[in-house]
């Protein structure tokens, strides 16, 4: 247990200095819930080694992704220069993430953090390397005007990007307000409002929910999901949807390219389910970290293997490979 521990301990270190780039003195805000308290207690204990004034606040564990945080503790994100979040469900999508973005913090979420992503690599990726391959296709998404997505499964998918930003999660959270879920480093842009048309076939997980054991098969029209067919995953995923009770929850807010070469799907929960390298997902739901104007009371991941990327017409990604220079 005790080198089990030493070896966590490596990592949350590697996040906190190469990835978040605590300083000494900096107002560190450790955010957790009562489940993930063990994880949260080894980054504050770092943080304290590596000189930063450390605050650790512990909230009731939020019912799903987005929720927001008590009032107290979104007040506490923005006054803080840096926060860790290893929480059940992730912060990111919720209006408190966001103005702590805009006051400035450095964030890094890690939504239903276990111990396996501690110790199985997925964090040990040279994240300044991998930056540069994202910066390029952030480039490109930013430029482009119409997206298309292939799979060998049969998925194909059109969407509409023109004048959209591309969101680029590096995992390097140096600059103010920059944020990053690592091992989930990945680049995405949201489609504008209705314009997702098409048939996707999701082999490789649901966020939440797991790794798919069946394919589920999603039908979007004018940038809804309209259809969703499959055995126990698609049911699953029907009746995550429903309990939302809100009809933004199937719209297109996301797409995003898994870039992190040493993550995979079903290892070390969630944050590795959609950051697998040459994996694509479409993010529905809450798309207000994107740029989408949709807002919903929460967002889910749709990841499938193999992608085949076009942007206006060239192919940027296929066979789990970059095709750019």
């Amino acid at each position: 247990m005790y080198m089990r521990r030493m070896f966590m301990m490596r990592s949350v270190r590697n996040l906190l200095e190469t990835c978040l780039n605590v300083k000494p003195n900096e107002n560190l805000l450790v955010l957790t819930d009562t489940n993930k308290m063990d994880i949260a207690e080894m980054f504050a204990l770092v943080g304290q080694e590596m000189g930063a004034e450390v605050v650790l606040s512990v909230m009731t564990p939020r019912s799903r992704h987005g929720e927001e945080p008590p009032r107290i503790i979104a007040e506490a994100m923005k006054a803080a220069d840096a926060i860790v979040a290893p929480t059940t469900f992730s912060v990111n999508h919720s209006t408190a993430r966001k103005e702590a973005s805009n006051a400035g913090a450095r964030l890094i979420f890690m939504p239903d953090a276990c111990d396996e992503v501690f110790l199985d690599g997925s964090l040990e990726v040279d994240y300044f390397e991998q930056k540069k391959l994202i910066d390029k296709l952030a480039f490109i998404l930013e430029e482009g005007k119409t997206v298309r997505v292939r799979s060998p499964l049969g998925t194909d998918l059109t969407m509409e990007i023109t004048g959209r930003y591309a969101v680029p999660q590096t995992g390097i959270c140096h600059d103010p307000g920059s944020i990053s879920p690592p091992p989930c480093i990945e680049v995405a842009v949201s489609p504008v409002e209705g314009t997702t048309e098409g048939v996707m076939y999701v082999d490789g997980a649901v966020v939440p929910g797991g790794p798919c054991k069946e394919v589920i098969k999603i039908v979007f029209e004018k940038g809804t999901i309209v259809s969703i067919e499959g055995g126990a995953d698609a049911e699953r995923l029907k009746e995550t949807l429903e309990s939302y009770n809100h009809p933004n929850v199937y719209c297109a807010v996301e797409m995003g390219l898994g870039m992190n070469p040493k993550a995979k799907i079903g290892q070390g929960g969630p944050l590795e389910d959609e950051a697998e390298f040459g994996t694509m997902h479409i993010g529905i739901g809450n798309g207000i970290t994107f740029g989408s104007s949709i807002r919903a009371p929460g967002h889910c991941d749709l990841v499938m293997r193999d992608a085949i990327i076009e942007v206006d017409g060239k192919i940027i990604m296929r066979d789990r490979q970059v095709m750019i220079d």
